[in-house]
């Protein structure tokens, strides 16, 4: 007897095309719109606190070549020490731009975490670019270091961003500014 070749005629297996990369599926769409809007959402913040920190540290140059300047009288120091203040004001605070005496005071120490400007020192930014040359300056307002001292330290310090304080209270000058 002879082997019965009964083979069964049986045809390869075959794959399937590979699965292509392209065009990727809808989720993959979206997920990368999200992070290119992110992505551009970042950079504006990022651009927009540069401006700020660049806004402030050229401020404290300011101030700081004040320092290393001190030949002007003290009068015109506090009135360049007003007008640095000022300066940094105007983009984040442009009502008070236009405050001076008692009411300046009382912003600058509205808008620090701690009120900096008491006393000489207040004394000193409401009245001293304003008034007369005295021969007891020093006596009357202070060290003039100390309120280039105050004055940097509120730069470093003051609150800009809406997060920390909120809407800006409208400020009134005080009684005493009236009466002037």
């Amino acid at each position: 007897m002879q082997p019965q070749n009964d083979t069964l005629q049986i045809y390869d297996i075959h794959l399937p095309d590979p699965v292509s990369a392209w065009p990727p599926a809808p989720g993959w769409w979206l997920l990368l719109i999200v992070i290119l809007l992110a992505a551009v959402a970042a950079f504006f913040v990022w651009r927009k606190l540069r401006q700020r920190w660049q806004r402030r540290s050229d401020c404290l140059q300011q101030l700081q070549n004040l320092r290393s300047h001190f030949d002007k009288t003290d009068a015109q120091a506090c009135a360049q020490i007003n007008e640095i203040l000022k300066l940094y004001c105007q983009q984040y605070f442009p009502q008070a731009v236009a405050l001076h005496g008692q009411a300046w005071v009382d912003f600058l120490n509205q808008n620090s975490p701690v009120p900096l400007f008491n006393n000489q020192s207040a004394r000193a930014l409401a009245e001293a670019p304003y008034a007369p040359p005295r021969a007891d300056w020093r006596q009357h307002y202070g060290e003039l270091d100390d309120l280039l001292a105050l004055a940097q330290r509120w730069l470093k310090n003051a609150r800009t961003d809406l997060e920390k304080t909120g809407p800006q209270p409208a400020v009134r000058p005080s009684a005493k500014t009236e009466a002037n």
